[in-house]
């Protein structure tokens, strides 16, 4: 099997679906529901990953695909592809063109390939395990050399609620990072990969969010884990890092709020 050949068309699908999302961008129309767990979805995020789906499914029908819309489990076997047909739905609805689309690829539950598409602005990174990471020109992208918090751009997604989860933790990083941002979802990590930020953290994540950015995040060279700084193919929350040395900051000034001193 050829995974680069995976990896071009993977990306070729990931334009697709995010050629479909512009169609619903900045409507005023455009009617929002609510999913079980009370997250917003719209006839796009449908529709999206229904495209991405048959485009998949026509070129390689043995493989599983698995998406936010229409369900699937990661099963850890065999071709597996994940999608997030509109990461940051919120953002997208109120027409913030910070929106991604996301499109993983499992082998054997290991991440081979990972996509993050930013359709509005037309920005692209996408990486192949062990052959490196690149952006919408095929340029090669790479973090940046920061390694101390002091000198680090810190972004998460959503400030309010990594406060709520973890109030000491999330006000050190504020008081020790030399700026701090926010309008990320899959976004943040792009800017990681590219090198314009240097921290991006999500305490709490979805296999479809979450499958396609390791890959990216460590073939630009940096640093990806949980949120206690354990490296998983597939886990629930993330810390990002440029560096290692700056991870080690990040996960000891964790351990030092967690124990109060």
């Amino acid at each position: 099997m050829n995974l680069l050949e995976i990896h071009d068309f993977a990306r070729d699908v990931a334009r697709i679906g995010g050629q479909v999302t512009l169609e619903w961008f900045s409507r005023t129309d455009l009617a929002v529901e609510r999913k079980a767990d009370d997250t917003p979805v719209t006839i796009a995020d449908r529709t999206t990953e229904k495209v991405m789906r048959d485009a998949i499914r026509q070129r390689f029908p043995d493989h599983l695909v698995v998406g936010e819309e229409e369900g699937g489990e990661i099963t850890g076997s065999g071709m597996e592809w994940v999608i997030d047909p509109i990461d940051g739905t919120k953002t997208f609805i109120r027409g913030v063109p910070l929106y991604t689309t996301l499109l993983a690829v499992l082998l054997e539950g290991v991440p081979q390939v990972g996509v993050i598409h930013a359709p509005a602005t037309g920005e692209l990174v996408s990486a192949l395990l062990g052959q490196g990471a690149w952006d919408e020109r095929r340029r090669p992208v790479r973090v940046s050399a920061v390694k101390r918090l002091e000198n680090a751009w810190y972004v998460t997604t959503d400030p309010a609620d990594f406060y709520r989860r973890d109030p000491g933790f999330s006000t050190a990083l504020l008081d020790r990072c030399a700026s701090a941002r926010t309008w990320a979802d899959a976004y943040g990590y792009m800017l990681l990969a590219r090198g314009a930020i240097d921290i991006m953290i999500d305490p709490i994540l979805a296999p479809w969010d979450v499958a396609p950015l390791g890959v990216i995040v460590r073939e630009a060279g940096g640093v990806f884990t949980d949120f206690s700084g354990v490296a998983q193919n597939v886990g629930e929350s993330s810390l990002a890092c440029a560096t290692k040395e700056l991870h080690r900051e990040v996960l000891k000034l964790r351990e030092t709020c967690a124990s109060g001193a």
